[in-house]
């Protein structure tokens, strides 16, 4: 469980989140949707602990990560998948060895064990036979999979989506929204998505948050939003 309370982020005198107050229960997909510079990837770095608030709490299964050192994040994100708005794949590893790195630092798997695991989540992501593919060989959908599959090769029970369909066309964009709902199920995570794309979010998430401004605008499932008697919402989301 993610429990957000009293979050305020200014910087330089300017207000970036105001009074976020916010819980993703465990196995949920919640979407933070909102305009551009509303304040959603600055609140999704703040789930993960890269950025600290200036005041407020963010406890992640009871835990108040806010409150810890840098190593101890560290320790903590080891239950964490990451998914960054360009895949940010390392681009002198190829496919393999880039889904590899987690396992090679975190585990003491063997070697033919952390093959076995690369294989196994490439199918799991429709990227069989790719393994040896650098990221510039790579079309967009195929960076986005395979940096989804790095993000989730530790079992994650937590992963965070930052902009997963950003730059893709709207099939692509429907796949790759399905495939993070996929996994998030099989694997059971707690899964925490920032989008544009508020058609697929819609689709694919238990309940969508709207940010305005850096504050928290409504919450909900995606049929209570729909209903909901709010101008700004309903100009937002139609």
């Amino acid at each position: 469980m993610i429990t957000v309370k009293n979050l305020y982020k200014e910087l330089n005198d300017q207000v970036i989140l105001s009074n976020i107050n916010l819980t993703v229960e465990k196995g949920e997909i919640v979407a933070i949707l909102g305009e551009s510079g509303a304040g959603k990837s600055v609140l999704l770095q703040h789930l993960i602990g890269l950025h600290r608030p200036t005041r407020g709490t963010i406890e992640i299964n009871t835990i108040d990560i806010t409150k810890l050192s840098e190593k101890e994040l560290l320790r903590l994100r080891k239950n964490m998948g990451y998914l960054f708005q360009e895949g940010a794949l390392y681009d002198f590893m190829n496919v393999a060895e880039n889904v590899a790195f987690p396992l090679e630092e975190h585990t003491n798997l063997s070697e033919s064990e952390i093959d076995k695991m690369v294989k196994d989540i490439l199918k799991l992501v429709d990227l069989e036979g790719v393994e040896n593919k650098f990221p510039v060989q790579l079309s967009g959908g195929m960076k986005k999979r395979a940096a989804l599959a790095r993000a989730i090769v530790l079992n994650s029970k937590i992963l965070f989506c930052d902009e997963p369909t950003s730059g893709l066309d709207p099939i692509l964009s429907q796949d790759i929204s399905d495939l993070i709902k996929s996994i998030s199920r099989k694997f059971q995570c707690t899964t925490v998505i920032t989008s544009h794309d508020i058609r697929n979010s819609f689709r694919i998430a238990d309940r969508v948050i709207i940010i305005h401004e850096g504050r928290l605008a409504a919450a909900g499932t995606p049929a209570e939003l729909k209903s909901l008697d709010n101008a700004f919402v309903k100009e937002f989301i139609n």
